[in-house]
């Protein structure tokens, strides 16, 4: 009898605590913002630019689509819209100059960013070669020319700062992409009758 009641207060106590030895053990608070940066820092605004300047395309596009042709008045209103662009790939490069001045990246923010800044180049190339398209024989493509000689101005120093941070974190084949990006806008300015 009493092994019985020796063995009923030992299942007693276990179940007491048993919880409290099969509770998780807290680790220690450990405070990494110093060391990284947390995921997103570069690819958040990246994207956040993307999406306003598809959206300024999208808005070119619907002006291009509802005319002939570009005449002289619609040239200049797209002039502005340009320049709207412009402001937010201005804003793009001093966020990224000041994440990649703090250092402590995410390689795989890196990369996000970069396909994003790609595809924001992508963007304004496929822009500008609509506009030219649907050009007046009356309008000169030169009414352009100083909001894309800044665009390209803007668009290289983006290209540069994450060409200069790739290779700290071993990520050479993007720097071969960005080279690339690069040459090809290039190559949609000068075909457009624009040299940068």
């Amino acid at each position: 009898m009493l092994f019985f009641k020796a063995v009923a207060s030992f299942a007693a106590m276990a179940a007491c605590i048993m919880p409290v030895l099969s509770a998780p053990v807290a680790e220690a608070n450990t405070d990494v913002s110093s060391v990284i940066v947390k995921r997103g820092a570069l690819n958040d605004p990246a994207q956040t630019c993307y999406h306003e300047v598809q959206k300024k395309c999208d808005d070119i596009d619907g002006k291009i689509n509802a005319v002939v042709e570009i005449d002289a008045k619609l040239g200049a209103i797209l002039v502005v819209d340009l320049e709207v662009i412009l402001g937010l790939l201005l804003g793009l490069g001093d966020t990224l100059k000041v994440v990649i001045g703090g250092g402590g990246l995410n390689p795989d923010d890196i990369k996000a960013c970069v396909a994003t800044v790609i595809l924001i180049v992508k963007l304004c190339g496929a822009i500008l070669i609509r506009i030219a398209a649907k050009l007046a024989a009356t309008v000169s493509v030169s009414i352009f020319a100083a909001v894309v000689l800044k665009l390209h101005a803007c668009i290289v120093v983006i290209i540069n700062l994450l060409i200069g941070v790739c290779p700290l974190y071993g990520l050479l084949a993007l720097v071969v992409d960005l080279t690339a990006c690069l040459t090809a806008f290039v190559g949609v300015c000068t075909s457009i009758g624009i040299n940068v």
